[in-house]
């Protein structure tokens, strides 16, 4: 009997964990948009969703852990590691840059819930090539002295 021609060429559509990967987005979206439901008729709704939201958090955690699929380190990093609240700047988490003698700065995230405060090292600013100073010749500046032709600013010669 003949073998079965396989197709040698991976599907670049195809990604493993799919579904997984589908409901843990979910579950991050749907926390987001919990934590940012307001209602200024009740504090306690407002308490409510938070708990929500959080528990969503939650079981994103377990999911991820029973499944061995990796969160992208940019979906870590808006995770409260203590109470599992979305960290949004402004409203749920005060950022600060401090300075730090190994990495140069280092943001500082405080978790306005649990105050919990997280350190994570920031990218140094990025240098470009230091830009060269023209030789002198080319900046209108006194070339010679002592008699011989001199240039003034506006670059006329001086006799």
């Amino acid at each position: 009997m003949a073998r079965k021609a396989k197709d040698d060429t991976p599907n670049v559509n195809s990604v493993p964990n799919k579904d997984i990967i589908q409901r843990l987005n979910y579950l991050y979206q749907a926390s987001m948009s919990l934590n940012g439901v307001t209602s200024q008729s009740s504090p306690r709704r407002k308490r409510v969703t938070t708990s929500d939201s959080r528990s969503y958090v939650s079981s994103m955690k377990v999911v991820g852990q029973k499944t061995v699929v990796k969160m992208d380190p940019s979906v870590k990093r808006t995770i409260c590691k203590g109470c599992n609240t979305i960290l949004v700047p402004g409203s749920t988490v005060t950022i600060r840059a401090n300075k730090s003698a190994s990495h140069g700065h280092v943001m500082a995230y405080t978790c306005a819930h649990c105050k919990t405060t997280r350190r994570i090292p920031a990218s140094p600013a990025e240098k470009g090539p230091k830009p060269r100073s023209p030789p002198l010749f080319a900046r209108n500046h006194v070339v010679f002295s002592g008699g011989q032709e001199q240039v003034e600013p506006d670059g006329t010669f001086i006799v």
